[in-house]
């Protein structure tokens, strides 16, 4: 029993498996002779149709077979052939199949590496030993032994400074001795940074390359991540070369704004008036927020020292000029999840998204069986002299191997082919060994291919890609039909919005409006005061009132006790017109809020509305209009047919 429970358990789980990959691949929906698929429907109902206004299965079919007609209507029309459509469809599908075309797992774990750097700053010192990327191996190697030696003085006791402002090839080392200032992730080289995250305050590296050259590097000090900061500065600019009296001169200007700053002198005036930082000076002197290493490390501290918004820092130099601080505002370290956003835009344009593409690409290779034919590998390597390298070379003189270098999933490159790609791309391969220069140009050949393949079948390998995509191409048609049908006949000197005022402007009145003037006697006047005062309004109600004595006792005490309204009131808009006759002439009522005098002047009828004027409150009806009849139009073009099925299981499925 035990046994035929089992198997009979198996049967229904394999048989319910079978059901959701048949249901999904089922027609649910032809129109004229196209069909459209259960999974397709399903996968849209799930995504755009949740909360506590969930339509039925059968309710978001009407509105599905709408869509549908829609966008058969756009293509009919021949929207979909457009460049313009073409090109923002090829512009989606390239930014949505990014994440398919990466290694995710290795992106997230660059990212929570790169989160973990971004928490910490380094002072960091470098002496830079100029070597390009290109260079010959005999000053490849010269530059290194330049290097060890360099880093052997300042092993044997001399100062990291006095060296780097005497031996260094980076210019500003003259000026702060290799101090870098305060980094943090991606703003160095990422062998740079590598290595300075390594590395304990104190510690002295080895030759680090980077494409610039080799690097002696020296860490300060580390701390925690300051944030961001955001400044105004008035500049006093002595550049580099500036002689004695001309620093004297801006030392003296600066240290003069300075106290007047403090004095209250508005320090945004100033900058405008006296900074010669041209591109903040009409800004009042501010700065973009900005952290650590995104500005000269003098600057950047002076900064960060200030601990109060309003806060002004007392005169300091860097290589530009002398400059006053002030501070505006003052960020924390952001937390993972909005740091991540950041950080991973500038993984985009650094290694670390090639490490993530790489990966992904030796994925592919197992996947797809990549193979290479080493024979045929090994031919390249022995032609590949130094002309060859540098492009000086004749493929006719060589003898081509016949067939193919490397094999994927149902492709081929044959030695043709690759012979091409080396003639067009072999600048893109920086190496004097000939080993090197083939691997580097056969990864890119291979990784160019692979990537190319794995994007053309993105649709049918993943089909929520290809339910996106579907989405992003029927949306831009939707949009598309939708202007042309409905909303550019919604526009201001549209004739058939016209035309439809015209059918229905009886429909839209102004209201009637009742120009005049109410007087009202508080109850604090008292009865016989009242009296008093009612006949004496009545009289000169016509006049202004506030130009009128009225009498030596309207106020008792504190209070006033007349009050006047003048102006054109609309129908059912005060209260107390909407209590007497409507009729021009003056008429007393009285209530709680005591007794009220009005004159009404002049009496405007209701009448229709102008056409712009009833516009805003045709829209909503027109737009109604339109697309029912657009709506009609459709089914009556099209031949619409709902496999009820398919149908009936999707309701019972999601009852």
């Amino acid at each position: 029993m035990k046994k035929l429970f089992k198997v009979l358990l198996f049967l229904t789980i394999y048989q319910a498996a079978l059901y959701a990959q048949d249901i999904d691949s089922r027609v649910l929906l032809t129109i004229n002779g196209k069909d459209f698929t259960a999974g397709e429907f399903l996968w849209l109902y799930e995504k755009n149709n949740s909360g506590s206004s969930k339509s039925s299965i059968s309710e978001y079919l009407e509105l599905y077979t709408l869509f549908r007609l829609k966008v058969e209507n756009a293509i009919d029309a021949g929207m979909d052939q457009t460049d313009s459509f073409k090109d923002e469809l090829k512009g989606y599908r390239k930014q949505l199949a990014r994440n398919y075309l990466s290694d995710q797992d290795i992106k997230e774990e660059l990212l929570q590496k790169a989160y973990t750097r971004y928490k910490e700053e380094i002072n960091v010192y470098h002496i830079l030993i100029k070597c390009p990327a290109d260079a010959l191996p005999s000053d490849t190697l010269a530059a290194f032994s330049k290097a060890m030696g360099i880093r052997e003085r300042i092993k044997l006791g001399e100062s990291f400074i006095a060296v780097a402002k005497g031996a260094s090839d980076d210019p500003t080392a003259r000026f702060n001795g290799g101090n870098l200032g305060y980094i943090t992730v991606f703003q160095t080289p990422v062998n740079f940074e590598d290595v300075v995250y390594s590395m304990k305050p104190g510690n002295l590296s080895g030759p680090v390359r980077t494409s610039d050259g080799y690097h002696i590097i020296k860490v300060q000090d580390r701390r925690e991540n300051s944030g961001k900061v955001k400044v105004a500065h008035i500049m006093k600019a002595c550049p580099p070369g500036s002689s004695e009296e001309e620093i004297a001169r801006a030392k003296a200007v600066i240290d003069t704004l300075y106290k007047q700053a403090l004095s209250g002198f508005d320090f945004e005036d100033l900058a405008r008036k006296y900074s010669d930082d041209k591109g903040s000076s009409s800004l009042g002197g501010e700065l973009p927020w900005f952290g650590v290493g995104e500005m000269i490390h003098e600057f950047s501290e002076e900064s960060f020292k200030l601990l109060r918004n309003g806060d002004i820092s007392p005169p300091f130099r860097t290589i530009y000029g002398w400059h006053i601080v002030k501070r505006i505002g003052k960020e924390g370290p952001l937390p993972y999840e909005e740091a991540r956003k950041v950080l991973e835009s500038k993984m985009s344009h650094s290694y670390l998204e090639s490490l993530s593409r790489k990966s992904f690409v030796d994925k592919l290779k197992k996947e797809y069986n990549f193979t290479i034919d080493n024979s045929k590998l090994n031919w390249f390597y022995s032609v590949a002299d130094s002309a060859f390298r540098s492009g000086d070379y004749n493929w006719q003189d060589k003898n081509i191997p016949k067939g193919n270098i490397y094999t994927y999933a149902n492709k081929a490159v044959s030695s043709n082919e690759f012979a091409d790609f080396i003639s067009s791309m072999g600048i893109r391969a920086y190496s004097n060994d000939s080993i090197k220069f083939i691997n580097t140009l056969l990864d890119l050949k291979s990784y160019d291919d692979l990537i190319k393949y794995e994007d053309s079948i993105l649709e049918e390998k993943y089909p929520e890609f290809g339910y996106l995509i579907k989405e992003f191409h029927d949306g831009i048609l939707l949009f598309e039909i939708s202007n042309k049908k409905i909303w550019s006949n919604l526009t201001k000197d549209s004739p058939g919005l016209r035309a439809y005022w015209e059918s229905r402007k009886e429909e839209f009145l102004n209201e009637e409006e009742i120009s005049g003037r109410i007087v009202t006697i508080s109850p604090d006047a008292g009865k016989n005061k009242t009296k008093k005062l009612t006949k004496e309004l009545k009289k000169i109600i016509r006049t202004d009132i506030e130009d009128n004595r009225i009498s030596e006792d309207i106020r008792s005490g504190s209070k006033d006790l007349i009050s006047v309204i003048s102006g054109t009131f609309l129908k059912g808009e005060n209260n107390i017109i909407n209590k007497i006759k409507k009729s021009k002439g003056t008429s007393v009522v009285s209530d709680k809020g005591g007794t009220h005098i009005v004159y009404i002047s002049e009496i405007k009828e209701a009448k229709p509305k102008t056409f712009e004027e009833a516009r805003p409150y045709l829209i909503d009806d027109y737009q109604l209009l339109l697309e029912n009849n657009w709506h009609k139009q459709l089914r009556e073009k099209y031949d619409v047919k709902v496999n009820e099925n398919v149908l009936n299981l999707l309701m019972e499925e999601n009852s």
